[in-house]
């Protein structure tokens, strides 16, 4: 058995926010969503650390089982925040050739699992993986056996036709959190995602406004 790593992601410093959001989300009396897509309306809005610190508070404090699962193939972030190695070192023994058996590592985390980009290498080919088929057959394999399904996808913009659409992940998921950076990102970008998103059908919880400062507070 390989040693667990022991070490948490540097982002999970500051956790104030990331309980709010989850609290938002998750702690209502409806029935609260299962899987949540975590994507934005360009690139470098900080999704992926929205991603894993929701995912580690959710396993660390919350006691859910989780998966996060790193969509975003061509700029992978995910595993680095978690100290992990791309793909595992030593697959498992009960492989039955799905990707959730291939490759899904643990964390140094207790509950939390990650299944990083470059276990879709396992696939017959890209196009293979980023069917609709074969997304449905994975998350719904997930729901029997975690908690939580955190999905960190590509941003909506620019489109990539080379990359699982964000569109086909959110119709996907339970719910959409899109992520925009404060004072970065102009609100038509952000505004034209969130539409994008609507409009294939995927249901945006919310968006997070990151590096947001109260004004009186300056």
């Amino acid at each position: 058995m390989s040693k667990k790593n022991t070490n948490t992601p540097a982002t999970l410093k500051s956790n104030a926010e990331t309980r709010r959001i989850y609290s938002v989300v998750f702690d209502q009396k409806e029935a609260s969503p299962q899987t949540i897509l975590i994507t934005s309306g360009w690139r470098g809005e900080g999704k992926t650390t929205l991603a894993c610190n929701l995912a580690a508070l959710a396993a660390q404090e919350k006691g859910k089982k989780v998966l996060i699962i790193d969509y975003n193939w061509f700029a992978p972030k995910v595993h680095t925040q978690f100290n992990l190695p791309e793909v595992s070192p030593s697959p498992p023994s009960n492989d039955t050739g799905h990707p959730l058996d291939k490759a899904v590592q643990v964390s140094g985390m207790n509950n939390l699992s990650v299944l990083t980009a470059a276990a879709f290498s396992h696939a017959d080919s890209w196009k293979d993986a980023c069917s609709s088929t074969h997304l449905s057959g994975l998350l719904n394999e997930a729901k029997e056996r975690y908690d939580h399904i955190f999905l960190d996808a590509s941003a909506v913009f620019p489109t990539n036709r080379n990359m699982n659409d964000p569109m086909l992940l959110g119709k996907a998921a339970d719910g959409v959190i899109l992520i925009a950076l404060t004072n970065v990102t102009p609100k038509s970008k952000t505004k034209r995602a969130c539409c994008r998103l609507q409009a294939s059908g995927a249901l945006v919880i919310g968006v997070v406004a990151n590096q947001w400062r109260n004004p009186l507070s300056l």
